[in-house]
């Protein structure tokens, strides 16, 4: 069986690195940061979750998380169909507001941010290149 080939080390590098600013962006501004390799372990809370893909076709792409008992909350209403519910209409404001503010700080720190191309990845941000300019 062969293992699935991951970018250079160079990319892997660059993709690493472009990770690890994204992460202290958000930082300094004061989100909550849960950052790979801890993706599993989430706590209750939420926070923007930081992943860096380091397969071809990858990146670095940054989630917002909700607290875990609202996503679950949620999730019941979503699959009782009730797609309309307060919760579920909050819930969505609460992201694409939170998406937003990660897009405009990310943005203002010279970090390139688009929607996620992903199909697998479709409400979370790519972080796509980091200029270098002071």
């Amino acid at each position: 069986m062969t293992s699935p080939r991951r970018v250079s080390p160079a990319e892997q590098e660059r993709l690493l690195a472009l990770g690890g600013r994204t992460a202290a962006v958000l930082r300094e501004a004061g989100f909550r940061v849960i950052a790979e390799p801890d993706l599993t372990g989430l706590s209750d809370e939420g926070g923007a979750a930081i992943d860096v893909d380091l397969f071809p076709g990858g990146g670095v792409y940054v989630n917002w998380l909700m607290n875990v008992a609202w996503q679950e909350e949620v999730h019941r209403h979503l699959t009782a169909g009730e797609f309309e519910h307060p919760r579920v209409r909050q819930l969505n404001a609460a992201h694409a507001a939170v998406r937003a503010a990660l897009t405009a700080v990310l943005s203002a720190a010279g970090l390139t941010v688009v929607p996620s191309k992903d199909d697998m990845r479709p409400l979370e941000l790519q972080v796509v290149e980091t200029p270098l300019e002071d």
